[in-house]
């Protein structure tokens, strides 16, 4: 194959996420105070019981309305824009080309994709698995360049399509034999023996 393409994910910025929360806690902390010192002012309590459980009652609703006790749903978390390509002679994230030749330092990192088991808390799996956009790109090249993207994998093998241009990168000393290895998830002795051989002939 002379080129395989990926989508380019970008992810939200977390400022706007936090600033939203902090804001909403800040709305519920001020509507609580000035509930409690309603309730103080018409004495409303018969004691400090009555009132730490009207304490527990309203936090407990003030959490619940911040979101505290939903499943944290599992979105995508940003938008696809753009698109990676990789090819013998360069590689192009969105406009921008780096040709093999000014590339200087190449890592890729592929272990997600689209379905793949996901876990809440470390015990719940997520109903539809990962989306597939926790892979990188990073590379540095001549004249000071250098990018470093997020991208979309559909499935786990998908760089095994795109088995010759990966090749073309280990014979201009972008990718070690482990790092094809690791992109195209050669996983048994056998297939890594014949990978192997197959470099062979080719650098013979």
């Amino acid at each position: 194959m002379d080129k395989y393409t990926f989508d380019i994910f970008i992810e939200d910025k977390k400022k706007k996420k936090n600033s939203k929360k902090i804001v909403r806690l800040l709305v519920s902390f001020l509507i609580l105070t000035a509930l409690s010192y309603v309730f103080i002012e018409l004495k409303l309590f018969k004691n400090n019981t009555q009132y730490y459980i009207f304490l527990g009652i309203l936090a407990t609703a003030v959490a619940y309305f911040n979101g505290y006790f939903k499943r944290p749903e599992h979105k995508l978390g940003g938008e696809l824009e753009g698109k990676i390509t990789f090819a013998k002679t360069l590689i192009q994230i969105d406009n921008e080309l780096y040709p093999i030749a000014e590339i200087e330092q190449l890592t890729i990192h592929n272990n997600d994709y689209i379905g793949k088991k996901v876990k809440d808390f470390g015990e719940f799996e997520t109903p539809n698995g990962s989306h597939g956009v926790d892979n990188q790109l990073i590379l540095k090249a001549s004249n000071k360049r250098y990018a470093e993207v997020s991208f979309r994998q559909i499935t786990q093998d998908e760089f095994s399509k795109m088995k010759s241009i990966l090749i073309s990168y280990h014979k201009q000393g972008l990718l070690t034999f482990d790092d094809l290895v690791y992109l195209m998830k050669v996983e048994y002795d056998i297939d890594k023996n014949e990978l192997r051989k197959q470099l062979n002939k080719r650098s013979s």
